[in-house]
């Protein structure tokens, strides 16, 4: 097995285990929930070292090593908000066998660095993040570097804007060992593919089946050491319902279901707890949204 070399670790930002970036202090979590259920930390939220591979993630790393070895330069892996892309993404990074040579690979956050241009991005995590001169020359003459020490670069474009992936494209198409995997929603791929001037491999992350909602909850409990079962079966079908089983989705909906049963001093999370959760998601969202509504008007005007 070949050794992946990661450059540089990815941007630092805070993971959800499901993939979904959120910190604790906006998920505002009862603060005797954890010692309620006899757990060491929380089980779904700020666990960046708990990735959990259910058949999903397993096709779509299994699709990313063979474009890895493959001669394809281009790959677009498409997924919902809140399927799990980023720790898909940092888990790749995390691998130390991934294919069947030297690869090194690199990850870049639209959302990271949105004002940075694709040049400096790729500048950025290719050791000029304290350059502003980055020229074009500058990235040649580092991948040149790695392909003649036999290594191929995997660049990572993590909600790939259209205006970038065209750079992107061309970038792979001038350097024989460097090829670039582009992360996108379904609406958005159209626009991507086009910009992109040319073809690339297929890769989708799919949502959970209701198997591996089950599993995944399970895993995530017991790494923060829960010795029981705490969600009833019921609850975890309502939980894969209503999430649609985007990973980073129950994430969210089972971490506020533990601290609204825990409020309630309950010993079982419930269907009725996980609606309840829902529903107040959902207020809180059409909040947010109105608040964003107004603030754009009073901005306009």
């Amino acid at each position: 097995m070949a050794v992946l070399i990661p450059r540089t670790h990815p941007p630092h930002c805070l993971i959800i285990s499901a993939g979904t970036e959120l910190t604790l202090s906006e998920h505002q979590p009862f603060p005797g929930y954890l010692h309620h259920w006899s757990l060491r930390r929380p089980p779904f939220l700020s666990c960046p070292d708990f990735f959990y591979s259910g058949q999903p993630q397993r096709e779509a790393l299994a699709s990313l090593q063979y474009f890895a070895g493959s001669n394809w330069k281009l790959a677009f892996l498409t997924a919902a908000s809140r399927a799990g892309v980023s720790h898909l993404l940092n888990h790749m990074v995390s691998l130390r066998g991934f294919g069947a040579y030297p690869i090194d690979v690199i990850v870049t956050r639209s959302g990271d660095s949105c004002s940075l241009s694709p040049l400096h991005q790729l500048g950025s995590v290719l050791g000029y993040r304290q350059r502003i001169d980055i020229t074009q020359h500058m990235l040649d003459t580092a991948i040149q570097q790695s392909e003649r020490q036999g290594i191929r670069t995997l660049w990572l474009l993590e909600n790939c804007p259209a205006s970038s992936i065209g750079f992107a494209a061309d970038f792979a198409q001038r350097h024989r060992n460097f090829s670039v995997v582009a992360t996108t929603q379904p609406e958005h791929r159209p626009l991507l593919q086009l910009n992109a001037g040319m073809c690339g491999m297929q890769i989708e992350l799919e949502p959970l089946p209701l198997q591996d909602t089950s599993s995944y909850v399970t895993a995530a409990l017991l790494q923060a050491g829960s010795t029981r079962s705490i969600f009833s079966q019921t609850a975890i079908k309502s939980l894969h319902d209503l999430s649609d089983g985007l990973i980073g989705e129950i994430a969210v909906l089972a971490e506020s279901a533990l601290t609204m049963a825990a409020c309630s001093g309950l010993s079982k999370v419930t269907p009725t707890v996980i609606e309840q959760v829902f529903e107040n998601q959902k207020l809180h969202c059409l909040q947010r949204s109105r608040e964003s509504e107004v603030l754009q008007v009073s901005r306009a005007a």
